[in-house]
């Protein structure tokens, strides 16, 4: 029995050998280049070449005569009113879809959404600027506005509605039952429930509008850069090492950002970890 016993563990380490491999090849495949990018963002030598020797005059470049703060800047602002407005519609959505709508308009309305993250964004690209073109809207910033709205607002109807759906209708009921209105029972019962949902759209929602270089090289207007397009320009036609100081900086902040949101959740949830940020 013993022998039988040593040997299942034995097994189930072979059997994962394997996915861990696959999980670790793909781990260093994704933060390699992470580290190669911070670590050029310091090399004095502008194509990285060895010797490496320290500096910061890539981040002085930056935010000197990089000509990147512009497109960045205005990537943050669209990106967060996209962000802001998918939260918002999305989360009103989903209430419709969880609570309101009927089989039929709810399994045509998760169809029209699936599509929109389905469909490859080049096609749907050309496809909203024939749709801009056709309307009078146009190559303009509230085109992009719309565009990056119609590719992120499935991702929060579909996670607040997945935990919308997940809630206890006795809460409401009881909130009920004690004399609270639905816009009371839902401000205080249902939205504290589900903050954390729509902070996790909010995220990605800002995340896929501020790297979708496809939706914005349809629809920007000419002379109008965001970082995306902005970035593709200068690779077109030159590298430069100030890119790697704005990379380090976007990694950073980022980092922070899922501490923070991370230390938010667990402190929600009532989980060790969150009691202190």
């Amino acid at each position: 029995m013993r022998k039988a016993s040593r040997r299942r563990p034995l097994r189930e380490a072979e059997a994962i050998s394997p996915a861990m491999m696959v999980l670790g090849l793909s781990l260093v495949i994704l933060f390699v280049p992470l580290v190669i990018i911070i670590l050029l963002s310091f090399n004095t030598s502008p194509y990285g070449t060895l010797p490496f020797q320290g500096t910061l005059k890539w981040y002085a470049a930056l935010f000197t005569d990089s000509g990147l703060l512009g497109p960045t800047w205005l990537s943050l602002q669209l990106s967060c009113l996209v962000a802001v407005s998918a939260a918002v519609l999305g989360t009103l959505a989903a209430i419709w879809l969880d609570r309101r709508a009927s089989r039929i308009w709810g399994t045509l309305f998760r169809v029209a959404l699936l599509s929109a993250i389905t469909v490859p964004w080049l096609i749907l690209g050309l496809a909203m600027l024939l749709v801009m073109n056709a309307i009078g809207i146009g190559r303009s910033l509230f085109a992009i506005y719309l565009g990056l709205l119609a590719t992120t607002l499935p991702y929060v109807v579909f996670i607040v509605a997945a935990r919308l759906h997940t809630l206890d209708p006795d809460l409401d009921h009881a909130a009920r039952s004690l004399g609270a209105g639905a816009i009371t029972t839902f401000l205080r019962i249902s939205v504290p429930l589900i903050i954390p949902s729509i902070l996790s759209g909010t995220l990605i929602s800002f995340m896929v509008s501020f790297n979708n270089f496809l939706i914005q090289y349809f629809l920007a207007p000419f002379g109008v850069q965001t970082l995306p397009l902005k970035i593709y320009t200068l690779i077109r036609v030159g590298y430069l090492p100030d890119l790697n100081a704005l990379g380090t900086l976007i990694v950073g902040v980022t980092c922070i950002v899922i501490a923070v949101l991370h230390r938010l959740g667990l402190r929600h949830a009532g989980l060790p970890g969150g009691s202190t940020l």
